[in-house]
């Protein structure tokens, strides 16, 4: 069968689905994903995938060749890893933070962990436990899916403010509004927002730090997406502007930084969690029934990362130890996955645009919305997002639905532009125009 002879062959289609017994109006993502793999393995098609949020590019050699190295002459492959990571790796990270937030850390404050869904069950983990089984984590809507299923996974209560509708002042009154009422015990969002990719800005991010230290809660800053605004250039060391954070405003901070997406490093499974310092040293004596301790770094360490998954893999580690100080010392080829992102969605959200879809989440504050990793789309006479992934599957392209992430808007798509190449956007552009034919506006 041809590529571009779409639509594919609806009963068959239909049949897989059937045999694989995923229904798309509640598919996760693994399983649209495993829904796409059977239908390019039995109808022999390839499909522009944007269901999955995986990076597409190569790893840089310079991580590849300290990995190898570190294998090779540390004799590494034999050994556990130092539970709390690798002091090098630790003091490298300290000065990463530095030279691109202009913050201060203390190597003790720097914690790997084995991607940043382990710092993020971390996270959620150490919330969960320091107000209580009657706290709630209040999250900044749509996010990444799976931090849900952690939610779920610890019976963590959990609410929104979706992004669609608060940002500005209006976003900081109304997370204060909420957090007042006295049982929440971490805000979590993601910025760049996977999947909306809007930005908080310095003023939302000091009216979050300002909340938390008002109200004692503690802030889970996701950052995977860490450099890649487009927009501004937050990549060269030691010049502002210094990237975003809300460490800057808060002394209650839990940032996580991963290696997947800026360094194309996902196959080794490595984040960084950096723990604003006072957060580090804070006790809190209900902790110590659990966690054997009372101080909330080492009991972050000791009693829900090692028990969680021992270690974060040590050769690893020395590939990011060798990718930081590259970084640190000004090294651009480090950042180029950003540009390349950047140049995929401008030429993809084009595309979509020119055949009759829309935007759903269509500007940061009113300014566009940088081009990156993600992008949101709808198309009209389709209220149910699930309607309009099932309909586009039959034309060979992926993606999920808005209400997977948390959205309020049901009727949307997240796509991802990480896995289609420059060469697909010919079979993109004839694949959107089939489906706009057939789907008059």
């Amino acid at each position: 069968m041809s590529d571009h002879a779409v639509p594919f062959d609806r009963d068959a289609i239909r049949g897989i689905q059937r045999r694989l017994q995923f229904d798309v109006q509640t598919a996760s993502i693994r399983e649209v994903n495993a829904i796409v793999n059977a239908i390019e393995r039995d109808l022999g098609v390839r499909f522009i995938r944007m269901e999955f949020g995986v990076p597409g590019l190569p790893a840089s050699p310079i991580a590849i060749e300290a990995e190898m190295r570190a294998l090779c002459d540390q004799q590494l492959a034999h050994v556990y890893a130092p539970f709390e990571g690798v002091p090098a790796l630790k003091e490298e990270g300290a000065r990463f933070w530095k030279l691109f937030t202009d913050l201060d850390l203390p190597p003790h404050s720097v914690v790997p962990t084995v991607g940043a869904m382990q710092a993020c069950f971390a996270s959620i983990a150490l919330a969960s436990l320091l107000k209580g089984p009657a706290s709630t984590i209040l999250c900044l809507d749509p996010g990444f899916p799976e931090n849900k299923l952690q939610m779920r996974l610890f019976g963590a209560r959990h609410e929104s403010l979706d992004l669609y509708y608060y940002r500005g002042d209006a976003l900081v009154r109304a997370i204060e509004a909420r957090v007042r009422r006295g049982d929440v015990t971490a805000i979590l969002w993601s910025s760049p927002n996977n999947p909306t990719w809007v930005v908080l800005n310095e003023a939302e991010l000091a009216g979050i730090g300002r909340v938390c230290d008002r109200y004692d809660v503690f802030a889970i800053e996701d950052l995977a997406y860490f450099g890649m605004d487009t927009r501004r250039n937050y990549l060269v060391p030691g010049e502002p502007p210094f990237h975003p954070t809300v460490m800057r405003y808060t002394t209650r901070a839990i940032t996580i930084v991963s290696s997947s997406k800026m360094f194309s490093y996902a196959g080794q499974r490595l984040a960084l969690m950096f723990l604003s310092p006072s957060l580090s040293d804070l006790r809190v004596p209900a902790l110590t029934a659990r966690l054997g301790t009372d101080n909330v770094a080492r009991g972050l360490i000791g009693g829900i990362v090692y028990p969680n998954i021992a270690c974060a893999p040590e050769s690893s580690q020395y590939g990011l130890l060798a990718m930081l100080k590259a970084a640190n010392a000004g090294d651009q080829r480090l950042f180029e996955p950003a540009r390349v992102y950047a140049a995929r969605a401008k030429v993809m959200k084009r595309l979509f645009l020119e055949h009759g879809f829309h935007l759903v989440y269509d500007n940061d504050l009113g300014e566009p919305l940088a081009d990156g990793f993600y992008f949101t789309i709808a198309y009209p006479g389709y209220e149910n997002g699930a309607d309009l992934m099932g309909e586009l599957l039959h034309y060979g392209i992926s993606a999920i639905t808005l209400a997977a992430a948390g959205s309020c808007r049901r009727e949307g798509l997240r796509a991802c532009v990480s896995m289609t190449s420059e060469g697909q956007f010919d079979t993109l552009a004839i694949r959107l125009r089939r489906f706009h034919e057939d789907h008059p506006a």
